[in-house]
């Protein structure tokens, strides 16, 4: 299987698209599980503090649940929020708190990539779950398949959080999207949906449309804590 930085790098009465589309970093990294509660105390000691976490950002850590045997990072550290507030947070300065926290990951991780892009289109926001499936996409024709999505998932409406978004920095292999599909439980996860004959139109009028795609690979994360 291809070498990839692991990223992260979908209503049911309610549906719809989030308000305003977001952007994202992402940073992969190896811990040793006897260490994970150390680095979740030294980020919630660090994020916790007034100041310490810019207003509109989501700080979320997940430990990787499923990946191929090429992953080598066990958790991902997500940044999310619009373009202004991510703006405004790689634009602060450092403070004696974040010297301590980033002490504390010297000491107990070690750096497995790292990866930036944006989404594209949200789905079924209120509907967000703890675990995520992630596909990386190889797009031929970004122009069709943008719009074949939109199209496919308004007639179709998922039962979950659904996202389609594109990879700015960090990408590997020509993977040049992304589908993050949010799963309750593990149960969520493997159970396949059932299509109605309108669904399975719709889906295959959707492959049709969206030009050539290639899976690249997938990936599956849990939130351990998120602060906000």
């Amino acid at each position: 299987m291809r070498k990839l930085i692991t990223i992260i790098l979908f209503s049911f009465i309610s549906f719809g698209l989030y308000s305003q589309e977001y952007v994202w970093s992402v940073y992969n990294v190896k811990v040793d599980r006897v260490n994970a509660g150390q680095v979740v105390t030294a980020m919630d000691n660090y994020l916790s503090q007034p100041g310490n976490l810019v207003d509109g950002v989501t700080v979320s850590l997940f430990e990787i649940m499923f990946a191929s045997d090429d992953n080598e990072a066990t958790h991902v550290i997500a940044f999310t929020g619009d373009p202004d507030a991510m703006n405004a947070m790689y634009s602060a300065g450092q403070n004696d708190q974040w010297q301590v926290m980033m002490n504390t990951f010297d000491q107990l991780t070690e750096s497995k990539g790292s990866a930036a892009g944006r989404s594209i289109y949200t789905f079924n926001v209120d509907a967000e779950g703890p675990i995520h499936h992630i596909l990386q996409l190889k797009v031929d024709e970004p122009s069709k398949y943008a719009p074949a999505f939109k199209k496919m998932w308004t007639t179709v409406k998922p039962d979950n959080r659904l996202t389609l978004g594109q990879f700015v920095s960090g990408r590997a292999d020509g993977v040049s999207h992304y589908i993050l599909i949010s799963n309750d439980d593990f149960k969520d996860l493997v159970t396949q949906r059932e299509w109605n004959a309108k669904e399975r139109a719709a889906w295959q009028t959707y492959r049709k449309e969206r030009g050539d795609t290639e899976v690249i690979s997938t990936m599956t994360r849990a939130l351990v804590k998120q602060w906000k």
